[in-house]
């Protein structure tokens, strides 16, 4: 596989460099199939290969594709894409669809990296920086990696994993008519029923360092169902906050 020379941030920690790759309509077949082949073997606990034959659009509908290399083995061990979407009340809403990291690279700086690199490329386009960010996810990991970023006083975590904020949630029964159209949804609690696929992407019942998350996932997501988490970031102090946490540096005009 060539380099992409168009972005790029190195994670010499673990011999991994990120890339930013053309959006998902662009990509070649066989760019496509050296992703899937990568994390295939990056993942065995994962239902991976079926995952990508049945959504397939998670690329190619991507605005936003980001891999780490392993460059010693030329295998992608990491993927984030993410497309803009619109929901009825005109907030600039970013889709994650999907954010995997290989099991032995997560406690580098791929995460971080990947992140931080899909927010420059965003930024470089002069996109503003989304409202709304929002994903579906079974995995209790995904909500916990969100809600780090929820401290600042202007961003906001939904679901409210104690139940006592339920401010988000016509906000999120907005983004899950947009996001999962036709689904049911429940708004006291983030779940879409029955829209995972496949239904056995999970081997196991996936497990954060938080108990809390556990205890939610597991009391209200069956293995079939995703979990809509959001992060409202309504200010640029909030953006501003989760892009120096990443490292990106500021728009020109916004410093």
């Amino acid at each position: 596989m060539a380099d992409d020379d168009r972005a790029t941030r190195p994670d010499g920690r673990q011999g991994v460099e990120v890339l930013a790759l053309p959006p998902g309509r662009e990509l070649p077949t066989e760019t496509e199939k050296w992703i899937v082949d990568g994390l295939v073997l990056a993942m065995p606990g994962l239902q991976t290969r079926q995952l990508f034959t049945l959504r397939r659009d998670m690329l190619t509908k991507a605005d936003y594709v980001v891999v780490g290399v392993d460059r010693e083995r030329d295998r992608v061990v990491s993927l984030l894409t993410s497309r803009w979407t619109e929901i009825p009340s005109g907030r600039p809403c970013l889709h994650i669809m999907i954010q995997f990291v290989g099991d032995t690279y997560r406690n580098g700086a791929v995460f971080k990296e990947s992140w931080a690199l899909h927010f420059a490329r965003l930024l470089a386009e002069g996109r503003p920086f989304p409202e709304v960010i929002a994903l579906k996810t079974y995995n209790p990991v995904v909500h916990c990696a969100m809600s780090a970023f929820s401290g600042h006083p202007d961003i906001s975590m939904y679901p409210d994993l104690a139940g006592e904020d339920d401010s988000r949630a016509a906000l999120a029964a907005e983004v899950a008519a947009s996001l999962a159209p036709g689904a049911a949804f429940d708004p006291a609690h983030g779940v879409v029923p029955g829209i995972g696929r496949p239904l056995d992407l999970y081997r196991e019942r996936p497990l954060s360092h938080v108990p809390e998350a556990n205890r939610y996932f597991a009391d209200h997501a069956e293995p079939g169902d995703r979990v809509l988490c959001l992060l409202h970031v309504p200010t640029q102090a909030g953006a501003h906050a989760i892009l120096t946490a990443l490292g990106v540096p500021l728009p020109s005009g916004q410093r």
